[in-house]
Protein backbone atom coordinates (compact mmCIF):
# COMPACT_ATOMS: atom_id res chain seq x y z
CA UNK A 1 0.00 0.00 0.00
CA UNK A 2 1.53 3.27 -1.03
CA UNK A 3 0.92 6.79 0.09
CA UNK A 4 -0.08 9.27 -3.18
CA UNK A 5 -0.64 12.40 -3.95
CA UNK A 6 -3.01 13.96 -6.14
CA UNK A 7 -2.51 17.48 -7.73
CA UNK A 8 -3.33 19.64 -10.74
CA UNK A 9 -5.91 16.93 -12.01
CA UNK A 10 -9.41 18.62 -12.98
CA UNK A 11 -12.11 16.87 -11.16
CA UNK A 12 -13.11 14.12 -13.59
CA UNK A 13 -9.50 12.75 -14.06
CA UNK A 14 -8.96 13.13 -10.21
CA UNK A 15 -12.20 11.17 -9.34
CA UNK A 16 -11.59 8.30 -11.98
CA UNK A 17 -7.63 7.85 -10.51
CA UNK A 18 -8.50 7.95 -7.05
CA UNK A 19 -11.41 5.19 -7.12
CA UNK A 20 -8.77 3.22 -8.95
CA UNK A 21 -5.94 4.12 -6.54
CA UNK A 22 -8.37 3.62 -2.93
CA UNK A 23 -9.79 -0.17 -5.00
CA UNK A 24 -5.77 -0.69 -4.74
CA UNK A 25 -6.08 -0.34 -0.99
CA UNK A 26 -3.64 3.09 -1.51
CA UNK A 27 -4.02 6.29 0.63
CA UNK A 28 -5.20 9.12 -1.39
CA UNK A 29 -5.05 12.29 -0.55
CA UNK A 30 -5.43 15.59 -2.96
CA UNK A 31 -3.30 18.84 -2.74
CA UNK A 32 -5.79 21.74 -3.53
CA UNK A 33 -2.88 24.17 -4.19
CA UNK A 34 1.26 24.03 -5.67
CA UNK A 35 1.60 25.10 -2.02
CA UNK A 36 -0.30 22.25 -0.60
CA UNK A 37 1.39 20.04 -2.92
CA UNK A 38 5.08 21.03 -2.08
CA UNK A 39 4.17 21.13 1.92
CA UNK A 40 2.45 17.33 2.19
CA UNK A 41 4.64 14.90 3.91
CA UNK A 42 4.92 11.21 3.33
CA UNK A 43 3.54 10.83 -0.12
CA UNK A 44 5.63 8.41 -2.03
CA UNK A 45 4.25 9.53 -5.49
CA UNK A 46 2.56 12.12 -6.62
CA UNK A 47 0.49 12.29 -9.42
CA UNK A 48 0.58 15.43 -10.85
CA UNK A 49 -1.66 17.18 -14.10
CA UNK A 50 -0.03 17.71 -17.44
CA UNK A 51 -3.03 18.69 -19.31
CA UNK A 52 -2.13 23.05 -18.85
CA UNK A 53 0.43 24.85 -21.30
CA UNK A 54 2.54 25.35 -18.17
CA UNK A 55 2.56 21.84 -17.15
CA UNK A 56 6.57 22.20 -16.97
CA UNK A 57 7.73 24.53 -14.51
CA UNK A 58 5.29 22.92 -12.17
CA UNK A 59 6.72 19.17 -12.69
CA UNK A 60 10.59 20.91 -12.77
CA UNK A 61 9.52 22.50 -9.25
CA UNK A 62 7.65 19.25 -7.80
CA UNK A 63 10.46 17.13 -8.79
CA UNK A 64 12.79 19.94 -7.49
CA UNK A 65 11.33 20.48 -4.02
CA UNK A 66 10.11 16.95 -3.62
CA UNK A 67 13.00 14.47 -4.26
CA UNK A 68 11.70 11.31 -2.28
CA UNK A 69 8.49 11.65 -4.06
CA UNK A 70 8.26 9.83 -7.18
CA UNK A 71 6.17 12.62 -10.02
CA UNK A 72 3.78 10.86 -12.39
CA UNK A 73 2.56 13.04 -14.92
CA UNK A 74 -1.03 12.66 -15.41
CA UNK A 75 -2.50 13.63 -19.23
CA UNK A 76 -6.20 13.87 -19.83
CA UNK A 77 -5.40 12.17 -23.17
CA UNK A 78 -1.82 9.90 -23.85
CA UNK A 79 0.55 12.03 -25.78
CA UNK A 80 3.54 10.80 -27.04
CA UNK A 81 5.25 13.99 -27.07
CA UNK A 82 3.92 14.71 -23.78
CA UNK A 83 5.04 11.60 -22.18
CA UNK A 84 8.54 12.27 -23.15
CA UNK A 85 8.58 16.06 -22.21
CA UNK A 86 7.30 14.55 -18.42
CA UNK A 87 10.82 12.29 -18.39
CA UNK A 88 12.57 14.77 -19.63
CA UNK A 89 11.29 17.25 -16.88
CA UNK A 90 12.74 14.78 -14.37
CA UNK A 91 9.06 12.77 -14.00
CA UNK A 92 9.24 9.34 -12.86
CA UNK A 93 6.82 8.51 -15.17
CA UNK A 94 3.74 9.52 -17.17
CA UNK A 95 0.00 8.21 -18.00
CA UNK A 96 -3.25 9.19 -19.82
CA UNK A 97 -6.44 8.63 -19.59
CA UNK A 98 -9.18 6.45 -19.58
CA UNK A 99 -6.96 4.60 -16.28
CA UNK A 100 -7.40 1.29 -16.64
CA UNK A 101 -6.84 -0.48 -13.20
CA UNK A 102 -3.89 -3.19 -14.05
CA UNK A 103 -1.86 0.54 -16.33
CA UNK A 104 -2.20 2.08 -12.97
CA UNK A 105 -1.47 -1.33 -10.43
CA UNK A 106 1.98 -1.71 -13.24
CA UNK A 107 2.69 2.30 -12.77
CA UNK A 108 2.48 2.07 -9.24
CA UNK A 109 4.04 -1.11 -8.64
CA UNK A 110 6.99 0.46 -11.36
CA UNK A 111 7.50 3.36 -9.52
CA UNK A 112 8.14 2.12 -5.83
CA UNK A 113 10.67 -0.59 -6.97
CA UNK A 114 12.61 1.88 -8.96
CA UNK A 115 12.18 3.94 -5.29
CA UNK A 116 13.37 1.25 -3.93
CA UNK A 117 16.32 0.50 -6.05
CA UNK A 118 17.61 4.18 -5.61
CA UNK A 119 17.42 3.94 -1.77
CA UNK A 120 19.12 1.15 -1.81
CA UNK A 121 22.05 2.45 -4.20
CA UNK A 122 22.43 5.64 -2.12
Amino acid sequence: MASILLFGLDYDLETALARILRQMNHTVRVAGSLAAALQETGAQILFAGGDRDDYGETIRLLVAKRPATAVVVVNRLPENGRWLDALELGAADYCGAPFERVQIQWLVEGVLRGQSIRKEAA
